[in-house]
């Protein structure tokens, strides 16, 4: 199931697989070379996760960003992004650091380059490279499902430059070892993060 999981996935993240798009076992499993048995675990996996929904007469479709659901996705961000990044000051190593900082340069290199694509993929892994740099397995788990939606909400915004700003103010932080700064600058991109979030998918200007 797991390579089913992950290719459905990430068709929907890469915007592949629009909201409302139906999602057929036999289809997709001729896609991906499997039988439906994986596919349709698949999809009830992704419907767990908020990706899917079950419609009545046409099936699984791709599930709708929902305002409501946009607003508790950032409710757990809040919440918890602040303290991976101080995780990430205390136990990532000098290593990590280095790997975080080239990533906040390749989206700055994308970004000249005017390459949205390549700005997304460097947007994604700086993310998923902060949470490995917690350090901590049971926290990566809880985060992993919420990541991946959070990758879905990402690929949606347009505010390129200042995501790339706030992505430096926070590596510089991590690599300078201060707690307290990386706390901020993290509670300061969640509520970028939202509020642009809010106003690219619902023409919202709520904060």
């Amino acid at each position: 199931m797991d390579g089913a999981l992950e290719h459905i996935r990430e068709r929907i993240v890469s915007g592949e697989l629009r909201p409302g798009a139906r999602l057929k076992e036999r289809d997709l499993a001729v896609e991906i070379g499997m039988s439906r048995v994986p596919v349709r675990e698949a999809l009830r996996a992704l419907a767990t996760e908020g990706f899917v929904t079950h419609v009545p007469r046409s099936g699984m479709v791709v599930s709708d960003i929902d305002s409501h659901i946009l607003d508790q996705i950032f409710e757990i961000r809040e919440a918890l992004e602040p303290y991976v990044c101080e995780l990430a000051v205390r136990k990532s190593t000098d290593r990590e650091v280095e790997g975080l900082l080239a990533l906040v340069a390749e989206g700055q290199a994308a970004l000249d380059r005017q390459s949205k694509a390549e700005f997304d993929s460097a947007n994604t892994r700086f993310h998923d490279a902060l949470s490995a740099m917690a350090h901590n397995d049971v926290l990566i788990d809880m985060l992993r499902p919420l990541n991946s939606r959070l990758h879905w909400l990402l690929r949606q915004n347009d505010r390129d430059v200042l995501m790339q700003t706030e992505h430096a103010a926070i590596a510089d932080a991590i690599a300078a070892r201060d707690v307290r700064r990386a706390r901020r600058e993290s509670s300061v991109h969640v509520r970028t993060s939202k509020r642009v979030a809010l106003a690219q998918l619902f023409q919202s200007t709520r904060p």
